[in-house]
């Protein structure tokens, strides 16, 4: 056996050996999707869940919905969501909460959504597809869009502070979310949810 074959071969059993000692292993288990789990003091899906609550809680309990229904012949108010401002300096999934939202004030019957922009599009590709393939008894009418009276706005604010040695952070969240009338900017509810959380780090 020449000097480069041994060679080869002692580099080849030395990354055999290596290869147990850098397997990594992840130990998976579901919980319950209601559990709170902060791996982090950033945004996550319970702070999501505490937005959409809070806010769907708010809107359907304040008096604008009467209201409205009282002052447009007992029109409910049709909805649509628009863009919600992420103002903090991380990544944050509006549509965490906004679906949420959206389904809880659907789900109560005295509230009509309408689709958001993004989904329009594909709608109105299958209208404008049916015009030529669907039967005529179940072809949809073009430029038949329900339109919105209230547009849902709003804004995630964030404010972080450190303590002087660095060991304690607080992280403050304020989500506010805006109902206005599309046709004369009057805004019809207005709804915030703040989200403080405190990490602190021992040892070392």
């Amino acid at each position: 056996m020449n000097t480069t074959t041994k060679a080869a071969l002692t580099l080849a059993l030395a990354a055999a050996v290596a290869l147990p000692a850098c397997t990594k292993t992840r130990d998976v288990k579901r919980v319950d999707p209601g559990t709170v789990v902060d791996v982090d003091y950033r945004f996550n899906d319970t702070d999501a869940r505490q937005v959409w609550q809070g806010m769907s809680e708010d809107a359907l309990f304040r008096q604008w919905i009467d209201n409205w229904i009282r002052e447009h012949n007992g029109q409910r108010p049709i909805i649509i969501v628009g863009p919600i401002k992420n103002q903090t300096g991380e990544y944050i999934e509006t549509k965490l909460f906004t679906r949420n939202f959206e389904r809880e004030l659907l789900n109560s019957g005295r509230i009509r959504i309408v689709a958001a922009r993004d989904d329009r599009g594909e709608l109105r590709d299958e209208r404008l597809q049916g015009q030529e393939w669907n039967s005529p008894e179940t072809r949809k009418i073009i430029r038949n869009e329900l339109g919105a009276d209230l547009m849902l706005l709003g804004d995630i604010l964030q404010v972080k502070d450190r303590s002087r040695d660095g060991r304690t952070i607080v992280n403050y969240y304020q989500v506010n979310l805006d109902l206005t009338n599309i046709e004369s900017n009057e805004k019809a509810w207005i709804g915030s949810v703040e989200v403080k959380k405190v990490v602190t780090e021992r040892g070392g």
